[in-house]
């Protein structure tokens, strides 16, 4: 079988727009020079939020805070992790299959459904170029929602429309890191996904009945069982690779959604302006979608490494020779248990997913509640 190659990846666009652009030079330079001026432009906006602490202020900018906040640290966790993405990508390549064994048909309907996996993500993740796009400085002012125009005018005085429109033409560039870490996970659950398909249809392709060579049925066996191996321990490296920094970035994500979902309700029931809730909705369904791509990958996975033990049941054991049905059997026992993304006893998947969605929204409605309540008591 032939080494696998960039035109043999049904997700390769994913690939080139989330790992090859993003690892390239002069987009790793511009991504450090927008990290160093975001994080202290954000230490000034959080200096004077606490030097003139005030419910108000922290209402009306803690979500646009909060989500540069995540930015930071996405950015912050790119940077380090540069290599780490690039290596295992590298890594693929080096036991990945290609589908030269099937027949045109075949290719045909898996590449099919590939498509319409990529079609459903490409279409959720629209919202983030709309959300770059509807954070230019073009459709209005940024008063409303953020707080650095005005540390700007304070601080830097004459200086400051220089960089208030530099930190405006970086938020296309801020969406785009927004997304980028769960996009690649989920493209690694993707190849996942794909060679694993690929393994349960050289399963099937094993003589079944008692006429098959034994010599042949063993040599398959042998080969998917190398294969079944080289995916777990790719899975378990990859997982404990990123083990570390993917709560503190999670955790961080969901206290930005429920900012986000906090500052959209309280935008309704305030006379702002059209722009400042069309920006704040965006900003909610793109916190939504990071949610999704995460418990996309999750459920994707664990449906997936379920789907070989099913593929073997299949097998007609009892045809083969005692030496292939204990290869079988084996085989059977270390495919039996499906692969997980596990944080912290966590398993990320749809219910973990619409149980968030729950949660976040709950937390930010008992907070809208109480800042209503505390506002009837001043005005009473």
């Amino acid at each position: 079988m032939r080494n696998f190659q960039d035109s043999d990846d049904p997700f390769i666009f994913i690939r080139k727009v989330f790992v090859g652009f993003g690892c390239s030079t002069i987009i790793m330079y511009y991504s450090r020079l927008i990290f160093i001026f975001h994080t202290l432009s954000l230490l000034l906006e959080s200096y004077h939020v606490i030097t003139n602490f005030s419910l108000d202020i922290i209402t009306q900018y803690g979500s646009a805070m909060s989500l540069m906040l995540y930015s930071i640290t996405s950015q912050f966790l790119l940077i380090c992790e540069q290599n780490l993405i690039t290596e295992v990508v590298e890594e693929c390549k080096s036991f990945f299959w290609t589908m030269d064994f099937l027949s045109f048909i075949k290719q045909t309907q898996i590449l099919k459904d590939m498509t319409k996996i990529k079609r459903k993500m490409y279409l959720s993740w629209i919202w983030f170029v709309v959300f770059g796009i509807a954070l230019l400085p073009v459709w209005g002012d940024y008063n409303e929602m953020f707080l650095f125009p005005f540390i700007y005018q304070t601080y830097f005085g004459n200086w400051s429309p220089l960089f208030y429109y530099f930190h405006a033409s970086s938020f296309p560039f801020l969406a785009y890191i927004a997304i980028r870490i769960p996009a690649f996970i989920l493209y690694l659950t993707l190849a996942l996904h794909f060679q694993t398909l690929l393994l349960n249809q050289k399963i099937l392709q094993i003589p079944q009945n008692k006429s098959g060579n034994q010599e042949d049925i063993f040599r398959n066996l042998c080969s998917c069982i190398s294969h079944h191996v080289a995916l777990k321990k790719f899975v378990t490296k990859t997982q404990q690779s990123i083990q570390k920094m993917i709560p503190v970035y999670f955790v961080l994500a969901i206290l930005c959604l429920v900012a986000v979902m906090y500052s959209c309700l309280n935008s309704l029931a305030m006379s702002t302006s059209n722009h400042f809730k069309v920006r704040g909705f965006f900003g909610g369904v793109c916190g939504v979608v990071v949610l999704y791509t995460f418990a996309e990958a999750g459920q994707l996975q664990a449906d997936t490494t379920g789907e070989v033990f099913n593929t073997l049941m299949q097998c007609s054991w009892y045809n083969w020779n005692n030496r292939n049905q204990k290869i079988l059997l084996l085989f059977m026992v270390n495919s039996l248990k499906p692969s997980y993304i596990d944080w912290g006893g966590v398993i990320v998947g749809y219910s973990f997913g619409s149980s968030v969605i729950k949660t976040c929204y709950s937390y930010a409605l008992v907070l809208y509640k109480l800042k209503i309540s505390k506002e009837q008591n001043v005005t009473f």
